[in-house]
Parts: C-alpha cells; sequence; structure tokens
C-alpha cells in the first residue's frame, strides 16, 4: 500500500514539475508519516494525534535533505486549563481537548507533524523555512475564539515555546526538548511565547538541581519540619504592617527565606513554586505556621501595651489537605498558646474558591484566627465572593498604588482612582484592608486620607531578622512615644 502511493505521488511530482530533491523529501516524508501514524503505541487515543513518542520518532528520523530546510518545533500550553478542568470537570475537559485538537489540525494542515504530547500540551513542527511568527499569530487567533460545549462559553489562550534547528540546536532529536525548555520558562515568566536559547538550558539546568536540592532538604529535614523546630536551612523573616492611626504595629508577615548551604538566601519566589509543584507544602507550611506563632509571642508589646500579630501566607496547595491545614493551625495554637485572634491567614486570591475551600476557611476563623484575602484585585475574586468567603481583612496588592503620587500625572489619576474604589469595596464589605508595597510618605498620607490605616512597605520597613523585628517595634514604640510629647 505504501509503495503504492509512493508511485502514484511520484508520478504526480513528475507531471507538475517537482525537482528531484523535492521528490525525494515529500517521498521520504510520505513513508515516514504513514510508518508512525500506523502504529497504535505513537498515537493518542483522546485526539487520535500523534503522542510524545510519535513526534519523538518524528524528529529523529527526519531525512537529512527536509532538515536541510529548516525545521521548527512549535510547543504550546492551554493557559489556565488546569482551573476549566477542575470547575467544569474532566469530561468537558476530555471534550476541550479533542475540540482544540481538531481546530490545530484544520487550520495547520500545511504543518508536516502535529502531536499531543501530554494533558493540555500539543506539539507541530515545520520544514521549508516556514515564517514561524506568522505560526505563532495563528496560534494566537484560533485559540483565543470561544468555545461552546454543553452550554459552556470557553475563551482560551496559550503559551507557546519555540525551537529551530541552528546554532542553538543542532540535532534534530534535540528540538523537542528544547522546545519545551523555552515553554517552561514562558509559563514562569507569563511571557506568551519564548524561543530557546543555550542560555535556557542552563537556566532549565540550574531550576532542575534547585528542585532537587529542595527535595532532599525537606525529606532529610522531615521530623524538624513536623515538630516546629528549628532547622539548619529554612527561616522566617518579618516584614512590620503599621497601624498609622494609632502608631502602633498592628502585625508582622512572617516570610519564609531558605537559606541554602551553596547557593546562600533563596527567595521564595523561586522554591514556593516548586514546593507547591512537588506537592511538600503541607509540610514546609506545617513548620512555617508553627515557627510563625511560637515567634510571635517573643514579640515585644507596643507602647500603649496591645500585642503584635503575625500574619501567615496559606499556600493554595495546602488546601487540599484541608483537614491537616486545620490540624496545624490548633495544633500551633495550643502548642504556643497564642491569642488566636493575633494570627492573621492569608489566603492567596489566585485559587478558585469552591464551597470546600470557603468550609475550611470558616473553620480556620472558628478556631478565632483572622483570614486576609492576599493581592486582592490581580486574581479571580469577585464581589459575590467577597459576600461569600468568611474574611477580616484584604490586602491591596502594590501593583495598586505603585504609581500613587509619581511625576506621571495619568499614572497617579488612574492609580489614585482604582485605590478609592478598592477601599470604598473593603468598606462596604466591613472589612479591614491592608496596603502593600507603601515605599513613599506621599502614598502613606494620600492612604490615609483615603481611610487605610494599616500600611505595609519600605517606606517603615524591608523584612527582618527575628532579633531586628524586635528591636523595629520596640523603636517604633519609643518613637510613638515622643511624638504624643510632642502633640502633648
Amino acid at each position: 500500500m505504501t509503495a503504492m502511493l509512493v508511485d502514484v505521488f511520484t508520478e504526480a511530482c513528475r507531471i507538475i514539475g517537482y525537482t528531484k530533491v523535492c521528490l525525494r523529501n515529500y517521498q521520504a516524508r510520505i513513508i515516514m508519516n504513514l510508518d508512525l501514524q500506523h502504529s497504535a503505541s505513537m498515537t493518542d487515543p483522546l485526539t487520535g494525534l500523534s503522542n510524545r513518542l510519535g513526534v519523538e520518532t518524528y524528529l529523529r528520523e527526519l531525512p537529512d535533505e527536509i532538515t536541510a530546510t529548516g525545521v521548527s518545533v512549535v510547543t504550546m500550553e492551554l493557559a489556565r486549563f488546569g482551573k476549566v478542568n477542575d470547575s467544569l470537570g474532566a469530561d468537558l475537559g476530555n471534550k476541550i481537548i479533542s475540540t482544540v485538537a481538531k481546530r490545530i489540525q484544520k487550520v495547520f494542515s500545511h504543518a508536516d507533524w502535529i502531536a499531543r504530547t501530554h494533558g493540555d500540551h500539543f506539539c507541530l513542527v515545520f520544514t521549508g523555512g516556514i515564517d514561524i511568527y506568522e505560526q505563532i499569530e495563528l496560534l494566537n487567533d484560533f485559540t483565543q475564539r470561544p468555545l461552546a460545549l454543553r452550554g459552556e462559553v470557553i475563551v482560551l489562550s496559550v503559551r507557546i515555546g519555540v525551537s529551530e534547528i541552528g546554532p542553538s540546536v543542532e540535532s534534530t532529536s534535540y528540538l523537542l526538548h528544547a522546545a519545551e525548555v523555552a515553554l517552561h520558562r514562558a509559563k514562569r515568566e507569563q511571557m506568551k511565547r519564548c524561543f530557546f536559547t543555550r542560555n535556557l538550558e542552563h537556566e532549565a539546568k540550574e531550576a532542575h538541581q534547585l528542585e532537587n536540592d529542595l527535595r532532599v532538604s525537606l525529606v532529610s529535614n522531615h521530623v524538624e519540619l513536623h515538630k516546629a523546630i528549628s532547622n539548619n536551612e529554612f527561616k522566617l523573616m518579618y516584614q512590620p504592617i503599621v497601624d498609622v492611626a494609632s502608631d502602633t504595629v498592628h502585625a508582622v508577615e512572617a516570610l519564609v527565606r531558605w537559606n541554602h548551604p551553596k547557593r546562600g538566601l533563596i527567595s521564595p519566589a523561586d522554591f514556593i513554586p516548586m514546593a507547591e509543584q512537588i506537592q511538600v507544602m503541607d509540610v514546609l507550611g506545617n513548620w512555617i505556621i508553627r515557627r510563625a506563632c511560637s515567634d510571635a509571642l517573643t514579640l515585644p508589646t507596643n507602647s500603649d501595651g496591645s500585642h503584635v500579630g503575625v500574619s501567615i501566607n496559606i499556600s493554595a496547595t495546602q488546601f487540599i489537605e484541608s483537614e491537616i491545614l486545620v490540624s496545624t493551625v490548633k495544633q500551633a495554637l495550643e502548642e504556643t498558646n497564642i491569642e488566636p485572634q493575633l494570627v492573621k491567614l492569608e489566603i492567596t486570591e489566585s485559587a478558585a474558591f469552591g464551597s470546600e475551600k470557603i468550609r475550611t476557611i470558616d473553620a480556620l476563623r472558628k478556631l478565632g484566627c483572622k483570614t486576609a484575602l492576599d493581592d486582592f484585585g490581580t486574581g479571580y475574586s469577585s464581589l459575590t465572593q467577597l459576600n461569600t468567603i468568611p474574611l477580616d481583612y484584604i490586602k491591596l496588592d502594590r501593583s495598586f498604588i505603585a504609581a500613587l503620587g509619581g511625576e506621571d500625572q495619568l499614572k497617579d489619576q488612574r492609580s489614585d482612582r482604582i485605590t478609592r474604589a478598592v477601599l470604598s469595596i473593603a468598606q462596604t464589605f466591613n472589612l479591614l484592608p491592608v496596603v502593600e508595597g507603601v515605599e513613599t510618605s506621599t502614598q502613606c498620607k494620600r492612604l490615609r486620607d483615603y481611610g487605610a490605616t494599616l500600611i505595609q512597605g519600605y517606606l517603615f520597613s524591608k523584612p527582618l531578622e527575628l532579633d531586628e523585628t524586635r528591636k523595629f517595634i520596640e523603636n517604633f514604640g519609643k518613637k510613638a512615644q515622643v511624638k504624643g510629647v510632642e502633640h502633648a
């Protein structure tokens, strides 16, 4: 059958005047495509497309004549698909994948190879020096068109990684891996697309090593983390949240740092996503909660005798095992005997608030703790959710006030309007606003004029070691007393 198709195609090419080189290229391609596509082990059962093994085999066996014309690999991930899948169900998720696959085949019928490598990841291979930027635009265009499935209207977007045969990638067998490295970078940096370069490989290896180090560190310190006793690598720093109305320190936010023995101090922006991805955040989160409660007991009181609270960030993945989270907080309260109302639990806004999560937040409040919605206005919250989620505080993301009081008047006005609007929403729902990222006295005065009194940012202090935090509270109290004498 294969031989007959090749003979027919050969005669057609001869009639239309194809060159011998082109003819050999396409003969080789036909034979390869037919052989691979008839292999069940290389076919994705859901979409009927080639699977990862199929595209890897295709790339590895590409003839030199085709490779010489240029080869590009485009990998794409459906952004936000995971949240859609979780909220609407796996059956509809499979329908989305199947529909997207059919669209890709229709729009990219000119592609040399199309595959579903895994999950919501697809791969396209192009040869012959095609305009890759044009293909990227086609991808962005067709994925942004709404899908109407079973009464749901769904709009998706994609992140794209690209690799091309050339100085950065000299072997076709390496193209898929290179494109996936670029896709990972696009996802991490919140980019629409990313092209592979040699330096990305080094970054990928560094990230992989960091993940391995995290696994080893957490496993080796498993007992210490669960018992909330100090270990050699993780530590907490604290950033004060100041009440500018009473000139007191309202609370301090606990911020975890990883003091790596070789790499030095590592930012949580680098290792927290990894801890979530490899599912060890419950272990690390357990230690953070207990250590923060224990440290809070050692903080001095304000000059007016009021106690300083502690704010603790709760990862979205900690809500997966909600019973463990509630039990951890309860045990930390009992072990330290800290007043529960001094413990403020900050919940990330970017995760969807289902009924189970709301019940968990309610259970935490029943323990006596306060709850806050972190980075309000930057994720998925709505007014309906604010009316449903049991909250005490909302934290305004620094992006709202970044331009407040700046030299650009237009940006200043926009920032001013949105800040007042969000503060008004907080007042409507009887929530205390905490404003992050305040760096200037002008910003602070404006916010205070608008009714915001809980301020956090470099205007008052950067994150501090525990001993430095104690000194800050003591000195802040002395300044407040001096101010009181001056006012008197």
